[in-house]
């Protein structure tokens, strides 16, 4: 079960004296190179067609007929008159046109907004901060 052990005599020094066989160990170097360089190039390669495959799916990918339909629906809204609600009397217009209205009524001065510049109010209850250094 267990060797024996032997005095170390100089035709015995108790460990391998032959020379590193360069041969094997270069060509298993280059076989490993070349192995990682292939792996990576493969994931690569799994990952572009994955990334291109999914950006087809969510950008490119044909758009559906019910999506079609509601956006034509809505710039029929949007380019056409119509009632809001016929009771309260609300229409709607245009768009273009009622960009035109907009724009007449902010040169006229008209807006029922304010548009000039206001101070930011602060809040009472707020504590105040003060800055530290």
């Amino acid at each position: 079960m267990f060797e024996e052990l032997r005095p170390i005599e100089p035709n015995n020094p108790g460990f391998d004296t032959s020379e590193v066989n360069a041969k094997a160990v270069g060509i298993f170097i280059v076989v490993a190179v070349v192995m990682i360089v292939a792996i990576i190039g493969g994931v690569q390669f799994y990952f572009d067609s994955i990334q291109a495959r999914e950006i087809f799916e969510k950008v490119g990918a044909p758009v559906s007929d019910d999506l079609r339909d509601l956006h034509a629906r809505e710039d029929g809204q949007l380019g056409s008159y119509g009632y809001m609600n016929k009771d309260e009397g609300s229409v709607r217009l245009p768009i273009r046109r009622a960009m035109e209205l907009l724009a007449t009524d902010a040169a006229e001065g008209k807006l029922r907004y304010p548009t000039q510049d206001q101070k930011v109010k602060k809040d009472p209850t707020a504590p105040v901060q003060t800055a530290s250094k």
